[in-house]
């Protein structure tokens, strides 16, 4: 699986992510892979897809370093292993600090095929090497 969204520049590997042992979810594993949450709905199904990618890693640029400037309109296409593209359109953009994650609002249900990109934002925290907020943004299927 890929992933491109033409406005910040990024086309990307997507790997298959589950959940850590606290139920949080898994990160890529480099800056430049993306990840889709493997336990929700694959892209173009119903639901909401989730494709996580870093901010930073280790001192490298994250693959979703630019994510929060993506802006209503904007493109995300999924290309699927078996050649299928799935298209989605940026419908908003929002930072939550994270422990106030809006669970329901990125992992529950919709009615038609939607995306969640995510990636850690705000301020960093150098004590316990986290970011204070997430970035999500919120796409919905155009083809």
């Amino acid at each position: 699986m890929q992933v491109a969204v033409p406005a910040i520049g990024v086309d990307a590997s997507v790997t298959r992510l589950g959940l850590n042992p606290d139920k949080s979810l898994e990160v890529p594993s480099t800056a430049q892979d993306t990840g889709w949450w493997s336990g929700g709905s694959v892209p173009g199904t119903p639901g909401p897809a989730v494709i996580a990618g870093h901010v930073n890693l280790a001192g490298e640029t994250g693959v979703f370093a630019s994510l929060d400037r993506l802006g209503p309109g904007d493109e995300v296409t999924v290309r699927l292993d078996a050649g299928q593209e799935v298209t989605y359109r940026v419908d908003r953009v929002e930072r939550h600090a994270k422990d106030a994650f809006p669970t329901n609002d990125v992992y529950g249900a919709t009615e038609g095929s939607e995306l969640r990109l995510i990636t850690c934002g705000g301020a960093f925290d150098p004590d316990t090497g986290h970011y204070f907020d997430n970035v999500v943004a919120f796409a919905s299927l155009v083809s």
